[in-house]
């Protein structure tokens, strides 16, 4: 069974790298099931394809924890990781942070969600100021170049953007089935110059074979079609957005 997993993982990897320079993978699909030669063997599938490593991890534990988690990260080859801030810095994310710093490698902190109930606590007030602007405004000050933003909190991207300037990233999960919209995604979660906005697409690729209609085997070609698709539409709508914005 892990090596079809495997094999899976590696068509849509080929399929798809011509059109992204990032791919994530979710670690909580594969680190159960695979061991670390396997989940190795996709990350240098991803290298080999010319495109950065994301394991989207959501590390959340105390310092000594999240220092061995990013051991076994950088092990297998990883480029960047998403992050929570809430067990606080000292004694906690300061490991990441400084990790970031002393590999050169990427960090993104979870600042709102892209679920329904990502505002069950992330909107909720401190000290008269929602939780995920002082989450995005202690960050930058720490020194983290990317913030996660659910594609379906179009305000929350606004903010965001306006409170970690130009320069950062956003990633912007949410699009496809959880209803996000990529226009107002790019214009509020973008730069000025349309960029710094990383949108992400995952089961719309990995099960394109579903929509298009094509046997389960042509998975790999699905996958082809969709993620050009894709990357065609976005590039679309980004161009639209800054020549409405010059108008």
């Amino acid at each position: 069974m892990t090596e079809g997993i495997v094999r899976f993982c590696i068509g849509i990897i080929e399929a798809v790298s011509e059109y992204t320079a990032l791919i994530k993978i979710n670690a909580w699909y594969l680190f159960p099931v695979l061991g670390f030669e396997q989940t190795k063997q996709i990350v240098e599938a991803v290298k080999r394809s010319n495109c950065l490593a994301f394991v989207d991890a959501k590390l959340t534990d105390i310092g000594e924890t999240n220092a061995a988690a990013l051991h076994w990260i950088e092990s297998l080859g990883f480029d960047a990781v998403t992050f929570s801030p809430f067990s606080g810095y000292k004694g906690g994310t300061d490991v990441i942070y400084k990790w970031a710093k002393d590999k050169g490698k990427g960090i993104f902190v979870l600042c709102k969600m892209s679920n329904p109930g990502a505002g069950d606590y992330q909107s909720r007030p401190v000290g008269g100021t929602p939780m995920y602007k002082t989450i995005a405004q202690e960050a930058v000050k720490l020194g983290a170049q990317g913030f996660v933003v659910g594609a379906t909190y179009e305000h929350e991207l606004g903010e965001i953007r306006n409170i970690i300037g130009e320069d950062r990233l956003i990633l912007a999960p949410g699009l496809g089935p959880q209803g996000g919209n990529p226009e107002a995604a790019f214009r509020l979660g973008a730069n000025k110059l349309g960029q710094g906005l990383i949108v992400s697409a995952s089961r719309s690729i990995d099960y394109a074979y579903e929509n298009l209609a094509m046997p389960e085997e042509q998975f790999v070609e699905a996958a082809r079609v969709q993620a050009r698709r894709e990357r065609d539409r976005l590039n679309s709508i980004r161009l639209k957005v800054l020549e409405e914005d010059k108008s």
